[in-house]
């Protein structure tokens, strides 16, 4: 049987009253990265709960990986590095265009010592204005994305639930960490809906949200996106 961890459910790890909201930046992976990508994947407090197997598990698969994502001319996947406004490693989030490119996953993950701070929350809803807005992946349009949570991992279904990603269905997946299926959650955010929170929440066109080579409010940047 799967074990829950209780201490976990009880807290909320991605936002506290009182915390302080800081800054970070999305950019994408480095070579010099992969030996912390590979000590993420292999993290057992984290990947337990991790429901999309894209992180490389060992230096040979980091290497691999890594070119796999620098030489494609037509990506499916769209991983990003969380830093902090001095470059250091926060977290991990990745874009996962499904086959008929229509839908996409968000995946994301935080270092616990960087819990607290409301990351995953304002990581999620940058990548999902990438997702929507960018026109290197909508072709066709980005119809919805979809995020997938452990069933006994509350923490991950408040976090999709903030950034408007609504109950879908339960299912199963594959899970790195166990090698073999784990029942899960299903969320969905339709591109209707993101359009319709970010108009009812005053963003409008300014597009707060943006990944543009000027656009750094609300606490994050993105080099190099799009």
């Amino acid at each position: 049987m799967l074990e829950i961890d209780e201490n976990l459910q009880q807290t909320e790890p991605d936002s506290r009253a009182g915390s302080e909201i800081k800054p970070f930046l999305l950019r994408h992976p480095a070579r010099t990265d992969l030996a912390s990508l590979v000590a993420l994947a292999n993290n057992p407090a984290l990947t337990k709960n991790l429901c999309s197997n894209w992180l490389p598990s060992s230096d040979i698969q980091a290497d691999s990986w890594f070119l796999n994502y620098t030489e494609k001319s037509d990506p499916t996947e769209f991983p990003f590095i969380i830093t902090d406004m001095k470059g250091t490693m926060i977290g991990v989030i990745c874009l996962l265009l499904q086959e008929n490119r229509k839908q996409a996953e968000i995946s994301v993950m935080i270092m616990r010592e960087h819990w607290q701070h409301g990351y995953a929350t304002r990581a999620i809803q940058a990548v999902a204005d990438f997702a929507f807005s960018s026109p290197n992946i909508n072709q066709p349009s980005l119809e919805a994305l979809e995020a997938r949570c452990r069933v006994s991992c509350g923490r991950s279904r408040r976090i999709v639930e903030k950034c408007g990603f609504q109950y879908s269905g339960t299912g199963m997946a594959h899970s790195q960490h166990y090698k073999g299926m784990i029942p899960i959650d299903r969320y969905r955010l339709d591109r209707g809906v993101w359009y319709a929170l970010r108009n009812w929440s005053g963003m409008g066109q300014s597009n707060p949200w943006a990944f543009g080579p000027n656009s750094t409010p609300r606490g994050y940047s993105l080099k190099g996106a799009a």
